[in-house]
């Protein structure tokens, strides 16, 4: 590893560490005990001769889509496996680049910033698919206001923009098959279910959303 990047990686292991995280490799994961998880990537990019540059993608991971995703969720679930993700703002747009000493605290100080509102936050999600949807609700709210004042100033607003990426039809259909409603599920999958494909994550979730149907009237 290259040493600027090492000087990086070193502090946030140990602080996420403390957060429960796991690295394996570039990627560090947290899991409650149902599965629900929190993935961060240092996804390293083409950088000029001496200089390290990446990107940091976060996603948080819902129980049963990560479990459709991934054979070993603990080895293999990656930000992009969530039902919310974000690449954070490095440097320039969202390029992270590390050259000398003073970028490696520069590149730190963003992250440990975003972790310390961000972190939170996602844990509170874990499981809760109610509270995702709201805020998922929300965060459509904040980008229609802040693509409507974009339009009317002309000019781009840091800071006006919610982090991140909800996939809420997703979070719903399995929120619905947790419940057992198949009907509801149905609407979601708009397919007859004999013509799913079986290994489509529609088939995943019918398959859910009649377990649980089963069970509740059993």
């Amino acid at each position: 590893m290259n040493p600027l990047l090492r000087q990086f990686v070193g502090p946030l292991e140990a602080e996420l560490a403390v957060a429960g995280f796991v690295r394996r490799g570039p990627v560090f994961r947290y899991f409650d005990p149902e599965g629900n998880g929190i993935a961060l990537y240092i996804q390293r990019t083409t950088a000029l001769r001496g200089e390290v540059e990446f990107f940091i993608n976060a996603g948080v991971l819902l129980a049963p889509y990560v479990r459709y995703c991934c054979d070993d969720p603990l080895r293999d679930a990656m930000p992009h496996h969530g039902v919310w993700n974000h690449r954070l703002v490095g440097f320039s747009d969202h390029t992270f680049s590390l050259s000398t000493e003073a970028d490696v605290e520069h590149a730190a100080t963003i992250v440990r910033t975003w972790l310390a509102e961000y972190l939170p936050r996602m844990k509170t999600w874990l499981g809760d698919t109610d509270t995702m949807l709201a805020t998922a609700e929300a965060d459509r709210e904040r980008a229609l206001r802040a693509g409507a004042e974009q339009l009317a100033s002309g000019r781009y607003q840091p800071g006006a923009w919610p982090d991140g990426h909800w996939s809420a039809d997703l979070i719903r259909a399995y929120r619905d098959a947790e419940r057992g409603d198949v009907d509801a599920v149905m609407d979601f999958v708009d397919s007859d279910p004999d013509g799913v494909d079986p290994d489509s994550v529609d088939a995943d979730i019918v398959a859910l959303a009649k377990r649980r149907a089963a069970e509740r009237k059993g």
